[in-house]
């Protein structure tokens, strides 16, 4: 087989250029510090580094929902707490009441300062989370909870719903509690028939009977003002059992995070180290087979026949 002077210059022209695109692909890679140049490099390796990056997009969107959870959380626990000392005191107001020395003058009194109470109180169960959303609504975020009609009545018109929020692949978590669950209300048996009372009714009917100085409804009233104590704390215990486990969720996530992190590393970051070498072997090469080139391209048969 001959092989023309045409094809010598052609197969090393052919050799050069590819060592030339093998040095371009690792300079890129050492100023861009990723592996890849481009995915047809390596198909699989970039599937792989595809789906890391996936993965490493949901913990962000976890991790935003986990944030959304907090602020509704801290918004819930904030009035609930508020309303915790605003009954302790209607609570005070009930056992002072209940003392028998009091004239009916010094009921209304402090019927006046319940009344104020109360109404602070509804205005507590109305509070919204930093986004604008009434937070005891349950699902009905628009809508105002505790509304009070024209007799004075407060009612609830929220819905009992509880919205589950994704924090991982695996998990959710309650965002949300109703509010008439929140602002429980109590039994009341009256000549044995047992119904139940809302929040604000107690409240209310504690005013009326400070107004009226009925001392027997006064004491069931200190009785369901301390049931309604109850509850209240209750409340807010579900709420740091549920901001407990948002704190460890959120340190999981982060672990999470971190090992999505580093396999995503492993996967994509050139090793600066082995790349400069091999770049440095790649370059020497190059160089090695122009100079043999150029020494090659110059002979002829003349340079025998001298």
């Amino acid at each position: 087989m001959k092989v023309s002077t045409s094809q010598i210059f052609e197969r090393a022209t052919a050799q050069m250029a590819e060592q030339q695109v093998k040095v371009a692909d690792m300079q890129t890679q050492l100023a861009t510090g990723k592996q890849m140049v481009r995915p047809s490099d390596n198909p699989e390796q970039g599937a792989l580094i595809q789906r890391l990056n996936t993965a490493l997009d949901r913990q962000d969107v976890y991790a935003g929902n986990l944030n959304a959870i907090s602020n509704r959380l801290e918004a819930e626990e904030t009035a609930l707490m508020s309303s915790e000392n605003i009954l302790q005191r209607v609570r005070e107001l009930a056992v002072q009441a209940n003392n028998g020395t009091l004239s009916a003058d010094d009921r209304i009194i402090i019927a006046t300062e319940v009344s104020a109470l109360r109404d602070e109180l509804v205005s507590l169960g109305n509070s919204k989370d930093i986004s604008g959303n009434y937070v005891f609504a349950g699902a009905m975020t628009q809508t105002k909870p505790f509304v009070e009609n024209v007799g004075g009545t407060v009612s609830y018109r929220g819905d009992q719903t509880r919205t589950m929020v994704a924090v991982s692949d695996q998990r959710q978590l309650q965002l949300n509690r109703p509010g008439n669950e929140a602002f429980a209300s109590v039994v009341r048996e009256t000549d044995g028939v047992s119904a139940r009372v809302g929040f604000f009714t107690v409240i209310d009917d504690f005013t009326a009977a400070l107004n009226s100085n009925d001392t027997a409804s006064l004491q069931g009233s200190l009785v369901e003002v301390s049931e309604l104590t109850q509850n209240l704390a209750l409340s807010i215990a579900d709420v740091g059992s549920r901001m407990g486990i948002l704190d460890s969720q959120a340190d999981t996530l982060a672990d999470a995070k971190l090992r999505y992190q580093t396999l995503l590393s492993s996967a994509e970051d050139v090793d600066y180290a082995s790349a400069i070498t091999q770049l440095t072997a790649e370059i020497m090469s190059l160089e090695a087979g122009q100079s043999s080139f150029a020494k090659i391209s110059q002979l002829s048969l003349f340079d025998y026949i001298r």
